[in-house]
């Protein structure tokens, strides 16, 4: 599959780690079912790395410090119980327990550790993501989880974590965002240990944060990547999802991600990759059911999905955008926004496969 999608224009590979380890038997989680419980293992990340070092293409690893998952809405703290010389730093403390800097010290010996691991397998990384939407926390530092490091957080509801973005900017960079350019931070510093021990030259490598728009305004945004630096954590490249067919804060999805990406790169300075887009061919079931707003001039077919992306393309390539990843491309339970049509586990490109060499080359 990397390799079709090598020949049609793909210039890197991309792998999402959690901390958990190992894959177990079940789709378990604490006594719960987890889609994710055995999808993002620290076994199966290296694997993936394998492949892009045997492939001679660049990888972009996304560290996420969560246990299994994390997203805008739902948060995981990492936890280190399967890696022995890692857990003991945490002196018998639950990680809720721990204080910001004790957990900084425990996410630098991870990044050092996840770091030298991924470089091992002889794969190149030239951006290092970690979080995944992480607007509302990084490594169970987060709105809705228990942490000593902020009480308040347990308890922050939905309500807040949706206004807050528009009215209350200044909740967020002291109650949440001060502390997670603190982890942020410490994971960056192990990662370039490895690159020290290792002796590989990491001069050019770039770190990103990835966060999600939908609850977002262009000037929020503005604020997390700025705020990030002013507090110690400084990126090279500012990551974003763009689902236009998702529910969203914004009437006008396009107009967002427009103004979203050229005030990121007159106010930050740095440009802007989509770490995650989609739109739909057809109707939209499940999960995403709710995933169903039409952009106008792109209909819910192939040709408008098609158009979109290459439209997306074309006009980021001239506007600062360094890079799009189209989310989940061969993903069954996605739907209609898959690059596939699927039937008895059979999948056939739709058009925007077929086309996507001929878009990347314009």
């Amino acid at each position: 599959m990397q390799k079709i999608y090598r020949e049609l224009g793909s210039t890197e590979m991309y792998v999402r780690i959690a901390t958990k380890r190992h894959i177990i038997s079940e789709d378990i989680t604490d006594g719960e079912k987890d889609e994710n419980a055995n999808v993002h293992t620290f076994d199966q990340g290296i694997e993936l790395c394998k492949i892009a070092a045997a492939l001679n293409i660049p990888i972009n690893p996304e560290i996420m410090c969560a246990y299994t998952y994390m997203d805008m809405d739902k948060q995981q703290a990492p936890r280190f119980h399967e890696y022995p010389d890692i857990y003991t730093l945490q002196n018998g403390k639950d990680w809720s327990e721990l204080t910001l800097d004790e957990i900084c010290i425990v996410l630098e010996a991870y990044g050092a550790f996840i770091g030298e691991a991924i470089l091992n397998t002889g794969c190149t990384v030239n951006n290092w993501n970690l979080g995944n939407e992480a607007n509302f926390g990084f490594a169970g530092i987060s709105m809705g989880l228990k942490t000593a490091v902020n009480p308040k957080l347990q308890k922050a509801s939905n309500i807040k974590k949706y206004l807050a973005p528009v009215f209350a900017r200044g909740w967020l960079k002291r109650n949440v965002w001060q502390y997670d350019a603190a982890a942020y931070a410490a994971v960056k510093r192990g990662i370039l240990s490895a690159y020290a021990k290792l002796g590989i030259d990491a001069s050019n490598v770039k770190f990103s944060t990835h966060i999600a728009t939908v609850v977002f305004p262009a000037i929020c945004s503005v604020k997390f990547f700025n705020y990030m630096k002013e507090k110690g954590y400084e990126m090279e490249t500012a990551g974003i999802s763009y689902y236009p067919s998702a529910p969203s804060l914004s009437a006008n999805k396009k107009k967002l991600l427009k103004k979203t990406i050229t005030k990121i790169n007159d106010k930050c300075g740095i440009p802007v990759f989509i770490g995650e887009f989609s739109y739909p061919s057809g109707k939209m079931d499940g999960p995403f059911a709710s995933w169903k707003k039409k952009v106008r001039g792109y209909k819910h077919t192939q040709q408008g999905q098609a158009d979109i992306y290459a439209d997306v393309i074309k006009w980021g390539k001239a506007n600062g955008m360094a890079g799009i990843r189209y989310w989940a491309p061969n993903y069954e339970g996605w739907y209609s926004m898959s690059m596939f049509e699927f039937a008895n586990k059979k999948g056939t490109a739709k058009d925007i496969l077929q086309n996507h060499k001929e878009l990347i080359s314009k």
